[in-house]
Parts: C-alpha cells; sequence; structure tokens
C-alpha cells in the first residue's frame, strides 16, 4: 500500500511539474482552454514582417505578440526578465528572418524607475529560445529608456545604436551570435538632446532631440537639420516621434500634436505630408476611448501598420483600411495544446488528491503513534488556518499601505504648488526651451523634492509636470527618458477638477507604460492663476513587488509563530499522551510475553479507569495462561509440535478430525534387541523406569535433527524427518554412539549392556488425525513405514546396528563420509520385494567398526562372487572374512548360503537374493 501510495504521488508530481512547466511556457495559465480569443491591450509597438504577420509589444511592455495577416496569434512571448527579479520591459521589436524576433529588454532597478541593463534578445520561432545578441549595463542616470536604440533587421544581421551623452555608434551583429562590430560612429551637435535615431548605412542616418528636431548625418558624420523649416506654417510645438526610413528613403514620424502620421523626403520642405490622421482612425475605428498613435511602421507591401492602445489597425499602400486587430485568434494547434495541458493538468490534480487520500487513509489505518496521527490532522488544519490568517493580514495591510501611499502622494502634489516656480513653467513656451535655465531650474526642484543628496533615493517615485495652454494640457517634464517635452495630454475630469477648482485628486491607471498610482495637484503662478498641473505617483508593479516583501516577512512570521504554536501543542499532546503510551507499553509487553506488565497510571480520568482495568484484566490473562499453558506442555508431551507443523496447524486447538497431509519423509525405527527376555527380569514398575530412562537418553537425539517421534512401542520408537535424509543418517549415528556411553553406564552401575536395530527409508505417507468424535489420536499411513519395521527386525540377523535402503543411501549429500557397506539384495520375511540394503557402521564401536572396515572390500567381493553364481569362490572368500572378524553374523550368512548352494544347487530362477 505504502508503495502504491508513492509511485501515485511521484507519478501526480510529474504530470503536474510537466504540464505546469508547459503551461507557464506557453502563457496557458492566463487563459481557460474555451477561449479561442485574447484581447490586445497597452500596446507600444508594432514592427511589420514580410509575411504580412505583425509584431506588437503589449501588456505594458510585457509581452511580445505574432499576429498572422488573418488577426489568428502565432506566438506569444511573455517577458520572463533576466532572472533578477527586477521589473523588465520589452521597449522594442523587430521582425528577424525564419519566424525570428529580435526585442530589446530594459531592466529598470528594483524600483522600476533607472535603467540597469539593456540586453538585444532573439527569439526563435517557437518563442521559448532566447539568445542575448548584445548587452549593455545601465548608466544609473537613464530613467526607464536606455542608450540603446533603433533596433532594425536586413536579412542576417542586426544594426542598432548606442548612445552616450554627445556621441551616437551605430553597431552590427549577426543574428547568429557572432561578436557585434562598431559600423559608423557620428558626434552630436552642441546642446542637441538625442531623442530617437534611425537607419542602417552613413549618409541614411536620421535622428530627433528632445527639442522638436530632425537631423540627417552625413557620411563624414556631419548632421543637416531637416525638420523644422523656416518655411513652416507650423507651430514648435510640432514635435516629430517614432521616426523610421521607408523603403523609398521617405522619414516617416507621428507629429505628436496633431497626433498624425506624417511623410517627409529629406531635403523636400513641399512633400511634408499626413498620411494618417486622427480623423481617419476615428472613421476606421469608431468609438475607442483614445485615437493616440502609439506606434506606425511602414509594411512591406507599401501599407501602414499603426499602433493604438488597444487595437492594430492595417492600412493599405493607398492608406485605405485594411483591417483592424482588437482581439487576437488562437490558431488551432495552440487550442488543442492548451487542452491538453489543462487536461493533464487537471489529471494531475485528480492524480495528486487520490494519492494524497490514498496515503492518509493508509496512514491512519496503518499501525501508527496516536500523537504522530493527532499531529497529521492538527498540523495541515493550522497550517492552512495560518495560510489564510497570513493572506488576511496581507490583504489588509496592503489595503492600507495603498491608502497611505495615496495620502502621501496627496500631500506631495498639494505640495507641488510651493515647490513649481509657476512663472518659470509660463515661460516655458516648445520643446525648444527643452534644457534652458528655467527648465533646469524646475527640473532641480522636482528632484531635489524625491532624491535630496543621492539620486537614487527616490525607491520608484516619480514626478510629471503638465503645463496648460489654451485650454490644452502638454507634457512639460516626466520622469521617463521617452516621453518629449510638449507632449499633449488628454484631459479628464480629475485634472478638469485640478484646474478648475485647485483641488488634489488621486487614482489609479494602467496604460503602455504600466500601472500607476498617482496624485494630481495645481501649480500657481505669481499671479495666483493656475499654470499648470503637478503629479507625483508610483510605478504598482514596484507597489506589488513592495508587498511581496511585505507577504515574504509575514510568511516568515507566520512560519515562525506556526512553528512555535505547533511545538507547543505537540508537547501537550506529547504530556497528555503520557498515560496511553504507560498503558501501550503495558499492553505491549504483555503481547511479547511479560505476563506481569502492569501499569501505573495516576491521572483520575478515562486513561485513568482503562489503566485499573487493565491491571485487573492482567490478573486474569495471567490466571488462564498458566493455565492454558500447562494444558499446553501436557499436550505437547503427546503430540509433538513438528506433527502440527506437518499439518499446517500452528497447535492442538487447529487441529480437527480428519485433518492429513502426504509427505516424503524418512522413516526410522529404533528398537531395543532381545526386550522380552529382559523385561521378564524386572518388575512393572522397573519396567517402566527402564524404558523412560532408555527413551530419554534417545528422543532429544531426533528432536535436534528436525524428527519427530511419531510412536513408542515398548522400549522403541518410530521417527520421522520431514527434511533431508542427512539429518537421519546423523541422528541413528549419534543414537548408536549415546548406545556407547550409556552401556557403560550401565556396566558401572552393575547392569547388563543393551542393542539396538536402526532401519531406516524414505518414501511417501500419510500423516493425520484418526478417531471418532470424542478419542483422537495422530497416525501414519504408509507401505514404507511397514517396510522399515521389518528392516529393522533383521539387523539382528545381519550384524548390522544401522541398516538403510541403497534407495535412501543414494540420497544423501556425501555418502562416503559414513562407513558403510553393501550387504547385496534381501527380502525380508513378510516383504514380498526384495530390496538392495547398506550396513551403516560408522556408529558401531571402534572395534566392531574397524574390522567392517578392514573387511569391507573382501566382503562386498565375495558378494559379488555369490551373486554371479561363483559359489565356491564365495564361500571362501567369505571364510577369509571371518578369519578377520569372527563376529560379522552377515559373513557366516552368506558362507552357509554359499555353501547350500554350492553342494545342492540354486532354485530355478534365483537372482541372487538372500532370503532372512
Amino acid at each position: 500500500m505504502r508503495k502504491i501510495s508513492v509511485v501515485l504521488l511521484v507519478a501526480a508530481l510529474v504530470i503536474i511539474g510537466l504540464t505546469g512547466y508547459g503551461l507557464t511556457k506557453n502563457g496557458g495559465l492566463t487563459a481557460a482552454p474555451w477561449k479561442t480569443e485574447q484581447p490586445v491591450s497597452n500596446l507600444s509597438a508594432v514592427a511589420p514582417d514580410t509575411d504580412g504577420s505583425l509584431v506588437a509589444i503589449g501588456s505594458s511592455k510585457q509581452e511580445i505578440l505574432r499576429i498572422a495577416s488573418d488577426g489568428s496569434l502565432r506566438l506569444r512571448i511573455p517577458n520572463r526578465g533576466d532572472g533578477s527579479g527586477n521589473r523588465s520591459d520589452f521597449t522594442e521589436a523587430a521582425a528577424a528572418p525564419d519566424g525570428q524576433i529580435a526585442a530589446l529588454r530594459t531592466v529598470l532597478d528594483p524600483y522600476g524607475l533607472y535603467v540597469t541593463d539593456e540586453q538585444i534578445v532573439l527569439y526563435d520561432g517557437s518563442g521559448r529560445r532566447e539568445k542575448v545578441l548584445y548587452e549593455r549595463p545601465g548608466d544609473g542616470k537613464s530613467l526607464r529608456i536606455g542608450q540603446i536604440k533603433g533596433l532594425q533587421v536586413q536579412g542576417g544581421e542586426l544594426s542598432f545604436f548606442e548612445a552616450n551623452s554627445d556621441r551616437v555608434t551605430l553597431r552590427r551583429v549577426r543574428l547568429d551570435g557572432s561578436p557585434p562590430e562598431k559600423a559608423f560612429s557620428f558626434q552630436l551637435p552642441p546642446d542637441r538632446y538625442l531623442s530617437e535615431v534611425t537607419g542602417t548605412q552613413p549618409g541614411q542616418i536620421y535622428y530627433t532631440t528632445k527639442r522638436g528636431s530632425i537631423f540627417r548625418v552625413g557620411e563624414d558624420g556631419t548632421s543637416t537639420l531637416l525638420y523644422p523649416l523656416d518655411t513652416m506654417e507650423r507651430t514648435r510645438k510640432n514635435f516629430p516621434e517614432l521616426l523610421t526610413v521607408d523603403a523609398s528613403g521617405k522619414l516617416l514620424f507621428v507629429d505628436r500634436l496633431l497626433n498624425s502620421v506624417m511623410s517627409m523626403a529629406p531635403g523636400d520642405p513641399s512633400s511634408l505630408k499626413t498620411v494618417v490622421d486622427e480623423a481617419m482612425l476615428e472613421q476606421d475605428a469608431p468609438g475607442l476611448d483614445s485615437y493616440e498613435i502609439m506606434d506606425a511602421r511602414k509594411a512591406a507591401d507599401g501599407g501602414l501598420a499603426v499602433a493604438l492602445n488597444d487595437r492594430l489597425l492595417r492600412l493599405n499602400a493607398m492608406m485605405g483600411a485594411a483591417g483592424i486587430v482588437s482581439q487576437t485568434t488562437y490558431e488551432s494547434s495552440a487550442i488543442r495544446g492548451r487542452w491538453l495541458l489543462w487536461i493533464g493538468l487537471s489529471a494531475g490534480a485528480l492524480l495528486l488528491a487520490f494519492a494524497a487520500r490514498h496515503a492518509y487513509v493508509h496512514l491512519f489505518r496503518r499501525r501508527f503513534p496516536l500523537f504522530l496521527k493527532q499531529l497529521a490532522v492538527i498540523v495541515p488544519v493550522i497550517v492552512v488556518c495560518m495560510i489564510l490568517l497570513s493572506n488576511f493580514i496581507y490583504d489588509s495591510f496592503s489595503s492600507r499601505m495603498e491608502s497611505q501611499m495615496q495620502s502621501e502622494l496627496s500631500l506631495l502634489a498639494r505640495n507641488g504648488q510651493h515647490l513649481i516656480d509657476g512663472d518659470a513653467l509660463d515661460r516655458l513656451r516648445s520643446p525648444e526651451d527643452y534644457g534652458n535655465a528655467d527648465y533646469q531650474a524646475i527640473k532641480s526642484r522636482m528632484n531635489f523634492l524625491f532624491e535630496g543628496e543621492d539620486a537614487k533615493d527616490r525607491k520608484g517615485l516619480y514626478s510629471t509636470l503638465y503645463k496648460v495652454e489654451d485650454g490644452q494640457l502638454y507634457i512639460v517634464m516626466d520622469d521617463d527618458d521617452g516621453v518629449n517635452m510638449f507632449k499633449p495630454f488628454e484631459k479628464s475630469e480629475e485634472n478638469e477638477e485640478v484646474l478648475t477648482q485647485g483641488v488634489v485628486r488621486n487614482g489609479q491607471w494602467e496604460d503602455a507604460d504600466g500601472k500607476w498610482l498617482y496624485a494630481i495637484g495645481p501649480v500657481y503662478d505669481s499671479a495666483g492663476k493656475i499654470v499648470g498641473i503637478y503629479e507625483t505617483g508610483r510605478d504598482m508593479s514596484v507597489l506589488e513587488r513592495e508587498n511581496q516583501k511585505i507577504y515574504r516577512n509575514i510568511i516568515e512570521n507566520i512560519v515562525i509563530i506556526t512553528s512555535v504554536l505547533l511545538a507547543v501543542i505537540a508537547a501537550l499532546n506529547f504530556l497528555l499522551l503520557t498515560s496511553i503510551r504507560k498503558l501501550r507499553r503495558s499492553v505491549m509487553d504483555m503481547a511479547g510475553g511479560n505476563w506481569d506488565a502492569e501499569v501505573k497510571i495516576r491521572s483520575r480520568d478515562e486513561v485513568g479507569d482503562l489503566g485499573e482495568q487493565f491491571n485487573r484484566m492482567a490478573r486474569y490473562i495471567r490466571q488462564y495462561i498458566a493455565d492454558i499453558t500447562s494444558f499446553s506442555e501436557a499436550s505437547y508431551r503427546f503430540v509433538p509440535q513438528q506433527f502440527f507443523r506437518a499439518l499446517g496447524k500452528k497447535g492442538i486447538l487447529d487441529v480437527r478430525l480428519g485433518d492429513q497431509v502426504q509427505q516424503n519423509m524418512t522413516v526410522l525405527v529404533a528398537n531395543l534387541r532381545d526386550f522380552r527376555q529382559l523385561s521378564r527380569t524386572l518388575t512393572p514398575k522397573e519396567n517402566f523406569n527402564f524404558m523412560n530412562s532408555f527413551l530419554k537418553r534417545f528422543g532429544p537425539i531426533v528432536r535436534k535433527e528436525d524428527g519427530l517421534i511419531s510412536k513408542y512401542s515398548g522400549a522403541g520408537f518410530m521417527s520421522l524427518f520431514p527434511g533431508h535424509p542427512e539429518a537421519a543418517i546423523r541422528a541413528a549415528v549419534a543414537i548408536r554412539q549415546e548406545l556407547t556411553a550409556y552401556n557403560e553406564h550401565r556396566q558401572r552401575s552393575g547392569f547388563a549392556t543393551v542393542d539396538i536395530g536402526i532401519a531406516m527409508h524414505k518414501g511417501p505417507l500419510m500423516m493425520g488425525i484418526i478417531g471418532e468424535e470424542m478419542r483422537w489420536e495422530s497416525n501414519v499411513i504408509s507401505d514404507d513405514v511397514q517396510r522399515t519395521t521389518l528392516l529393522e527386525q533383521i539387523t539382528d540377523t545381519l550384524g548390522a546396528s544401522i541398516l538403510v535402503t541403497k534407495d535412501f543411501f543414494g540420497q544423501l549429500r556425501d555418502p562416503e563420509r559414513y562407513g558403510h557397506r553393501s550387504l547385496g539384495r534381501i527380502r525380508p520375511d513378510g516383504m514380498e520385494e526384495a530390496v538392495e540394503l547398506i550396513d551403516v557402521f560408522e556408529g558401531d564401536p571402534e572395534p566392531l567398526r574397524k574390522a567392517k572396515e578392514r573387511t569391507k572390500a573382501l566382503f562386498e567381493r565375495g558378494l559379488e562372487l555369490c551373486q554371479e553364481g561363483r559359489f565356491f569362490d564365495a564361500r571362501e572368500t567369505f571364510v577369509e572374512v571371518l578369519k578377520m572378524n569372527r563376529q560379522d553374523k552377515a559373513a557366516k550368512l552368506y558362507f552357509f548360503l554359499c555353501d547350500e548352494y554350492f553342494q545342492k544347487g540354486t532354485s530355478a530362477g534365483w537372482n541372487g537374493t538372500l532370503a532372512v
């Protein structure tokens, strides 16, 4: 049972591990298998592929999607981070050959603000394998956007730019992982702050600055202003973003003021035109909350791919609507795979539950300490309760922490009116003012509020300054290097209240950059007019990580408290179960045979009553066992235990009339020779004393060799050996040797010596219980028992102390270790068939044994001559034997037989058998 539980548990864990890993790797845990569509949300970038599919960055920069031309989701790559545990964002992505995707992964500090590392990662067509092509450590100053920019793939080569404070370097790296090489480098003009850069060849490199300008870099590294031009009838707030170069060499960018996609041939002001404006977007995708263009890229067919917050728009070469993707459809293979994974996970969970139940039930059914069984029940209950308690504490604490954070943010937002110089803010008119004296003064005051002397002491807090101008809100400063100056910001009820009522408002939002907790307050100029809004907030993912740290601390404290509580409960249970353990030990002692066991329990409760009754019961059991033991010991004297074991019974109480078993056993019959003559000289009491004394000497020898004495007959017995014949022959030799010591004792006591005849044979026999209801008896039924008895009767005639059949002797493992000689074929009186007999003289007295050993070869030679019919030669041979051993009765018997056959001849059909 325990092995089954272990196997089931291991199988469940393997299934859950494999399916859980598959679901996690494929994002299956976030999508039910019956859902065939997934909405796109919080898009930040899009990159068309040559096959018509789109590569998009979504879910607040936390995943990359490959969407086919029919809207089906081919691939989803979740942001698994760099293993540091810090927040990381996908900031750029580019389609590569063979379905690969190159992405820029920006790793931030633990508070989600400063860039600590930038990695260019290449994903294979399945999205499961990633390879880092290039890595750059953060400078500790960049905010959310690093120094690597402009990822572009051409063929098997990836181009990108690496920017420093005043120099930009173009690097190329092969997708096969070869080391990156420096292709080009150029110097930035003074007071030009790089925003974006694109291009792959010198002379065709373009970049934008924080002041809203577009420059072209010549092959010599010089920068030429392309945008804005003096002839333009536009304000300086027309800020270009998301700059790219299409296949024809035209510049494509988003005019952030107009929220339009613009196209312009470099150096040709008249070519500037609107490709897509907000009105066209409203016509193609009506009813959206926001039409802010997050990204716009030219497709290979001349069309345009536009990313809104929760829409992907495909435009054809004529800029007509070619398709809108708001929800992606999973491919059938992905749905089938997710179904299989979920079914596997469910099966594993059911198997785990079954294995746990099986193990639990098996545990309580097993013979197991009550103390541990109690712990097996108490520990899970306490652990579950503590987990629920920790979650309750965490939820309460996190809610309070969020509420406290909102209060702190509101206080900081309210202080913005004292922190920000409203007159200086009012003097900032366009992106051209980026980095001037007013800008730097305001920036310094904003940073001072959070940083003090340490630039990294913000702990995730950010600040944003908005300017209100002509009823429109513009972002002037932001703690994100990717947000440009004078970016239009959509009005809401909260900021309208701030502008009109001068109140402080707080809340949460989620956009393409993540989830945010924020508070906004008014900024006044010297005249008391509201000229802007000051916002401060915190990244919710950072707050979640902070909460996770708190949760871990709560868990650690709960674990400590739980451990102490469990230890106290375990100690109390241990003490309370002391009386039960005492009672158990006494019961176990009694079960182990210690009938004198008693228990001393001082507690006056149910366990104390049990202890008192146990002692009373123990006294009755001791008396009962004493009676039963006496009876059993008496019964063992009448029926040996080996007999019960042979029948497959434990004892006499298990025996039933008719119980029987058939086995091959060795039968040993031993009898005292001339007992009748001896018994006539003794009184009845002396007869019984002699027989008991005689049998007492030889019975233990039989039992020592695992034999059982089946019956006694006069001063003899019949014993059975269920094991190997070797045990029987050892017992017979030991009996003969013990007889020598017994006779020496009788001689010293003045009694005549006695002799024993032993015969052995092995064969099938029936052992069982016979009789009637009121009188039973064990008995052995076998022809071999009668045969062995007849053989014992001729031992004296043949002069053999141990007489065995040749069949029995041949079954010995090492027959040559016992002194023996062949007696030929003999048919005892009462037997129909002759048997080949062996005289084992190993246990004979020393003189007789040596005499038989000396004449063995001569005796067996005479036996061969007799059986060959050469009676004269045989007779002479036995004469020689008798000359050497006059006590050899077998030699005398064969001598007279050969002499008679030599004188008178043999009967017809004689085969050399000696009749005795």
